[in-house]
């Protein structure tokens, strides 16, 4: 999905990945958890997610299996010989964020490094990929065999079919590790081979492809933004210090992940579904969350708008508006009353920065949530980096839901 910023008379450049393969959007059920207030002095308060999933085998339902074995399962614990009780990370990594355009909308993608076969590369980390994806360029520099599976991704207009590939010989690298070994050995993963724009969006970094879910849910992952780090934990083993549990959902047989999310200025106290994607560099509300904010959409047409243009070639412009979240935890009913209402997030939470939404209904709401052929009707917003990366997080596994 390429995203092109129109202000005025000047034109800049912002990219987001979330409508570009649908199929691939899946995240894990589980809860996420927020620093305390009074634990953040000088700095952004940390947040960490933990979002407790159900295996991502047997996912791609549009796969053709032949040549590909299915995704197995990783005990991450047993790769090293680390204490089931210890909560040092298996791997501690530098976080590489990747250069928006100038005045690009949104925050900076996330990167790690990978060995494949020998090859040190640079991959951009995306828990809204089922699996892993890789260029073609990284295919032949590596001679992995096309074989004869595929999968079909739909994206704002159109879609395309892309092969399958099973990448071996994968470790996490250069950083430090438990043990004090060099590297963090990996089970075979499963990557769609195509090109993204992300690739090149960083002339310091050539992206070679994108890690999902099926490596992500192998582990607890800490994202650090404040100290810039990504550390890999064994199962249910991280560091969550005093952090506040947000509640969390399954919305679908998708597996996708999502909180209830509040906007300071709306009137009602309905909360909107919020739906967590850490490959997307800015936020996105479709046109019914945005009557519930009380935003004008035709007033804000004339400010600063976003166009996006589906792999079809069929442009989208969508209007942006600053917005302040804060989170919301499980219904309640009031027992004398019947009334239902929603659990605040409690004191010590600070709600997040003020972010910049794009508004539109793009095809991945109404795919994932509903018709597939109308707009989804149900106030929704798509949580990007932008508000993401303002605080610490973690998705932590877990067996079961």
């Amino acid at each position: 999905l390429f995203i092109y910023l129109f202000n005025k008379t000047r034109m800049v450049c912002g990219i987001s990945r979330t409508s570009c393969f649908l199929l691939f959007f899946l995240l894990r059920n589980g809860r996420s958890y927020l620093l305390p207030l009074d634990k953040t002095q000088n700095v952004r308060k940390a947040v960490s997610s933990a979002l407790y999933g159900q295996s991502r085998r047997n996912v791609l339902a549009s796969v053709s299996a032949a040549g590909i074995q299915p995704f197995l399962p990783f005990d991450a614990s047993a790769s090293v010989s680390t204490a089931p009780s210890s909560t040092k990370p298996l791997a501690d990594l530098p976080m590489i964020r990747l250069k928006l355009p100038k005045d690009g909308l949104g925050r900076e993608y996330v990167v790690i490094k990978l060995n494949i076969g020998g090859e040190t590369v640079d991959f951009m980390v995306d828990s809204g990929l089922t699996t892993e994806m890789i260029t073609p360029h990284l295919k032949d520099m590596l001679h992995i065999p096309s074989g004869s599976s595929t999968i079909r991704g739909l994206a704002a207009g159109g879609s395309t079919d892309s092969a399958l590939v099973e990448l071996k010989d994968v470790s996490l690298c250069c950083g430090e590790f438990a043990n004090g070994r060099t590297s963090l050995p990996l089970p075979p993963l499963h990557a769609v081979v195509t090109d993204f724009v992300q690739e090149h969006i960083d002339p310091d970094h050539n992206v070679e492809g994108m890690i999902g879910m099926e490596l992500l849910e192998m582990f607890d992952v800490d994202f650090d933004f404040p100290k810039n780090r990504i550390r890999f934990y064994p199962p249910q083993k991280s560091e969550k210090d005093d952090l506040i549990p947000i509640p969390a959902v399954v919305l679908n047989e998708s597996g996708l992940e999502g909180i209830r999310i509040r906007s300071l200025q709306q009137k009602i106290g309905q909360p909107m579904l919020g739906i967590i994607d850490c490959g997307a560099s800015f936020s996105i509300m479709n046109t019914a969350a945005a009557k519930l904010l009380g935003l004008n959409i035709a007033q804000l047409s004339s400010s600063l708008a976003v166009m996006s243009i589906g792999i079809d070639g069929r442009p989208m412009v969508m209007p942006t508006a600053p917005v302040e979240f804060t989170f919301v935890g499980d219904a309640r009913k009031d027992p004398s009353s019947g009334a239902v209402n929603f659990e605040e997030a409690p004191p010590s939470f600070k709600p997040w920065d003020k972010v910049t939404v794009a508004i539109g209904d793009i095809a991945v709401f109404s795919s994932l949530l509903g018709d597939g052929k109308n707009p989804f009707p149900i106030p929704t917003i798509l949580i990007g980096l932008d508000i993401l990366s303002q605080r610490r997080i973690i998705l932590e596994t877990g067996k079961g839901r």
